[in-house]
């Protein structure tokens, strides 16, 4: 190999662009050597293992638990790993310590790495504390002068919100922050002044209806859509397989369900194959919700 891998600087060694490539690619065999040894304890045993994911909160609240509870009762001899996750960086899944994740489209570079399926697609909503001065508010211009708690980065912020912080720019005045966890950032926004914008689905939750106050803006038109993100060229087998395929049957079952606080969520996303046909999207719901609010 006639690349340099790492070079020695004044605050120590670090990696060259080459050795970070090679890294990485080391990072994904090992992931790949441990899932192997897995399998094939479990061929054996034909019983155990571990599914390790990420998912995005809404989702998290919304849909997964079901699954989970349907998923527990086919193989309670499964372990599960589930983690938050926010943005659309996937290295713990590129790299092998995550079998899959739910989350948003995967940011721009990591396509020859994934494949990604979308599922739903939705848009956002403001969100305050009950009794907030700006509850009341009728456009995002009636929030200037209020701090913003985001869980995204500003990125991947509606862009009438980046426009009204970037207005509102002043050095001696921080306007913006961030707080790496979605309920991290609404155990705050409950507490304070502050704002944020969450997925419409999340504040359709039994466990975030009627715990907070969703404006909706005709200003914020920006939609994300929901994927299923795995490993390129790398099929899943067994638990992580059995676990999906619980997933996509549960999935079906709530489209049609009765039940309210389902039937809620639901409504506030479109699935995506539907949305790419030309099928209507949620944005009447909306408007209701945001009037009963």
């Amino acid at each position: 190999m006639d690349s340099v891998l790492m070079e020695r600087r004044a605050d120590g060694v670090v990696l060259t662009p080459s050795g970070t490539a090679l890294l990485s690619h080391a990072r994904l065999i090992l992931g790949q050597l441990r899932r192997a040894s897995e399998d094939v304890a479990l061929a054996g045993a034909k019983l155990g293992g571990t599914i390790r994911m990420a998912v995005t909160p809404w989702l998290m609240h919304g849909v997964v638990p079901a699954v989970v509870r349907a998923f527990r009762q086919q193989r309670p001899d499964v372990q599960l790993d589930i983690a938050e996750h926010l943005g659309g960086d996937y290295p713990a899944v590129r790299n092998g310590h995550l079998d899959f994740a739910f989350g948003p489209t995967p940011d721009a570079g990591q396509e020859r790495a994934l494949d990604v399926r979308p599922i739903y697609k939705y848009s956002f909503a403001v969100v305050c504390r009950p009794g907030h001065p700006g509850a009341n508010a009728r456009s995002l211009d009636d929030l200037a002068g209020y701090d913003w708690l985001l869980s995204r980065s500003m990125e991947r912020t509606a862009q009438a919100i980046r426009a009204l912080v970037e207005n509102q720019r002043d050095s001696a005045v921080q306007r913006c922050h961030f707080a790496r966890s979605v309920n991290a950032a609404l155990a705050i926004v409950r507490s304070t002044d502050m704002l944020t914008a969450v997925p419409w689905p999340l504040i359709e939750t039994p466990d975030m209806r009627d715990r907070f106050v969703a404006l909706d803006f005709d200003a914020i038109t920006d939609e994300s859509t929901t994927c299923l993100i795995t490993r390129r060229y790398e099929p899943l087998q067994g638990a992580a397989l059995a676990f999906l395929e619980t997933f996509w049957r549960v999935a079906r079952a709530l489209a049609d369900s009765s039940d309210g606080p389902t039937r809620r969520i639901l409504s506030m996303v479109d699935p995506a194959d539907e949305v790419e046909r030309g099928v209507g999207g949620p944005a009447s719901a909306r408007h209701v919700i945001a009037q009963t609010e």
